[in-house]
């Protein structure tokens, strides 16, 4: 027994005397990334934090003698080595095979600057004699930054950003003017509220964007990050021509249910709303006049009418499929009662003309009608449409003219949300030239009218066109 127990102790210091470290030769670390980036960071406010991956590919044990911020203390960097906050660390062992993360984050001021500054640095690594590094690079810019705050009016331009935490209100008989090229990012649950006016002048050049706060590419398509904007009852004469507006949870809603006698009204031109949970365009006993805009990506609706009113929509392009989830609603919703109900319904005026709806359920439009019937007034004309023509009792040739029905619309690139038009679809000089003589450009200023034969929905096909 004694003479087993000393061969296995005798064994096991062997075995321990055998065991090396890696601490000085042919040292190796595998980064995940040689370079670490950040996308724009607003001042005060700071990034996401971004990860970093350090293997030792080997099968001994390695000791990096010193990991550290070149910029020391004075970098705009920070870290977290393997769980602990510093800006270095000595004696850092990795097993073999193993790895640690570090995280990092920054924060920059780049304060009464309107350009992006950029911000570097790098993590060194010092292990027997070899150094090695890892580049940090952030862009930073200064903002104009509002944290739920009623405003007055205000002119908004491109010189910087405007972030807006909570929520953000255009105050009664004030106008918010914003300017071509602006950039409104929403942090997660802001929201923008008009009880004066909304007027968003952007051009097809430079476009007027609202979105999220996450710059991140992959947050690109990603919706939810933000409430939405909401025109209240009270607001009139709101105009949004050429922005984008996306990653809501309900892009643009006007008006509220139970509104009464307070009608307020949205002119809504060459715009792209995508990416909502909801729905893209609410709308409640208002009145909208909506011509070359795009609705796609919602999670119920990509646009939703109730409780009256009047609502014209020319060489519109609606699209909607949804990848969270079953979708159980069309794209396009027109009802003559409120949600909730509130009272007696209004009389509804709809009309979607030259224009697309259309996606991946049986039927992407439905026309609900009052307790007493169909009181509204409705034209479909020249529009292609998803619909079970035998199941939707709106249905009728009074109300529909000139339409395509269930024929594919042969975008270019449903998945990158590119509704163009390709060289067979249906869209291409279907539409009605009539409504071209008051919009004779499309989304992005190309002719309609050069052949007499208007195409379908917010694009006009060009020639030679074809997927980016």
């Amino acid at each position: 027994m004694l003479r087993l127990s000393s061969i296995l102790v005798l064994v096991a210091i062997m075995l321990f005397s055998c065991q090396k470290n890696i601490t000085t030769g042919n040292i190796k670390i595998v980064f995940s990334e040689d370079t670490m980036y950040f996308d724009t960071v607003f001042s005060t406010i700071g990034s996401t934090t971004r990860e970093l991956r350090i293997k030792n590919p080997d099968s001994q044990k390695l000791i990096i003698d010193k990991i550290w911020l070149a910029g020391g203390t004075a970098s705009q960097f920070r870290l977290n080595i393997d769980g602990e906050s510093v800006d270095s660390r000595q004696s850092v062992e990795i097993e073999g095979g193993d790895s640690i993360f570090i995280f990092a984050d920054v924060n920059v001021d780049p304060t009464n600057q309107s350009s992006p500054l950029s911000v570097r640095d790098s993590i060194l690594f010092s292990a027997g004699g070899s150094l090695f590094k890892v580049q940090l690079l952030a862009w930073g810019q200064d903002i104009s930054l509002f944290e739920n705050k009623v405003i007055g009016s205000q002119q908004w331009t491109s010189a910087k950003p405007y972030v807006i935490y909570g929520n953000l209100t255009i105050d009664t008989l004030a106008t918010l003017t914003v300017n071509e090229g602006s950039r409104i990012f929403f942090h997660r649950n802001g929201s923008l509220k008009v009880a004066g006016t909304l007027v968003v002048n952007g051009t097809i050049a430079s476009p007027v964007i609202f979105r999220g706060d996450r710059l991140e590419k992959m947050y690109d398509d990603i919706p939810g990050q933000w409430t939405g904007i909401t025109i209240l009852n009270v607001s009139k004469g709101n105009t949004v021509a050429n922005a984008l507006i996306s990653n809501s949870v309900n892009g643009l809603t006007l008006g509220e249910p139970g509104g009464g006698a307070l009608n307020p009204d949205l002119d809504l031109s060459n715009t792209s709303i995508m990416h909502s949970t909801v729905s893209c365009l609410n709308a409640f006993h208002g009145k909208i006049t909506a011509w070359n805009d795009i609705f796609s990506h919602a999670g119920k609706y990509c646009i939703n009418i109730s409780s009256g009113g009047d609502y014209s929509f020319i060489h519109c392009s609606v699209f909607n499929q949804w990848d969270y989830g079953y979708r159980q609603t069309p794209a396009v919703s027109v009802s003559e009662n409120s949600d909730p109900p509130v009272g007696p319904s209004e009389l509804m005026d709809f009309s979607f003309n030259n224009s697309v709806a259309y996606g991946d359920m049986m039927s992407e439009l439905i026309i609900t009608p009052s307790s007493s019937g169909y009181t509204g007034t409705y034209l479909i004309d020249h529009s292609l449409l998803k619909l079970d023509t035998l199941n939707s009792s709106f249905w009728s040739a009074s109300r529909f003219t000139g339409v395509l029905i269930n024929r594919d619309p042969r975008f270019i690139n449903i998945s990158g949300y590119d509704f163009r038009p390709d060289t067979l679809s249906p869209l291409i000089d279907n539409g009605n030239p009539f409504y071209s003589i008051s919009f004779p450009f499309d989304i992005r200023g190309e002719s309609r009218i050069k052949n007499g034969k208007p195409d379908i929905g917010a694009f006009e096909r060009i020639a030679g066109e074809h997927k980016n």
